[in-house]
């Protein structure tokens, strides 16, 4: 599983949390055995003190997935602070989005051509129910393609000092799921 979610990955640590608290008590210090975490990487920190007290695969390179999505967040919020676009503002979602809003593997809030919607609705959708094809729509309406939202979005992680990114389309999906509805050139 490529591209652990958000989601996933704090699933994950709660367990591995959980996990490490039924190995503690009793007075004398035992060495637990490390859990079974079923995640290609994983890892927990003490928020205290910054010591890793469990890690797997630590230097695996993963999709970001809903990480994506929170650039995109900042990048929609930015122009909002900036005045280029406003919280009413209509959108007109395209064919194509609208298309991939309807494979519920893909979106899980559906859009239709024929009504439009507002920056607000679809900023809603797409930081609430992380929904994908909201958040290409924004993309599109802020950048006119997603491809120069995409563009935005790495000139944004350097500025930032982000080191070891490579933004691809403006969800988090891998390209390969977007069946050909992904930024030109790029692939994820």
């Amino acid at each position: 599983m490529k591209n652990l979610g958000l989601k996933a990955m704090i699933a994950t640590m709660a367990m591995v949390v959980l996990l490490a608290g039924t190995f503690g008590g009793g007075n004398a210090a035992k060495a637990a055995e490390a859990p079974d975490i079923k995640a290609e990487a994983a890892i927990l920190i003490d928020a205290s003190s910054g010591k890793i007290l469990y890690q797997k695969n630590p230097e695996l390179t993963l999709s970001p997935a809903s990480m994506t999505k929170m650039m995109s967040e900042y990048l929609v919020l930015e122009a909002i602070s900036k005045g280029e676009v406003s919280w009413d503002e209509k959108v007109t979602v395209s064919d194509t989005i609208q298309k991939l809003s309807q494979n519920r593997s893909l979106s899980n809030v559906p859009l239709r051509v024929d009504e439009q919607y507002t920056v607000k609705e679809l900023y809603e959708a797409m930081a609430i129910y992380s929904a994908n094809a909201a958040t290409m729509a924004l993309a599109e309406h802020v950048a006119g393609t997603e491809a120069k939202f995409v563009d935005m979005m790495n000139a944004k992680a350097k500025e930032m000092g982000m080191k070891e990114y490579k933004f691809v389309n403006s969800s988090g999906l891998n390209n390969r799921d977007l069946l050909g509805n992904h930024p030109a050139g790029e692939s994820g």
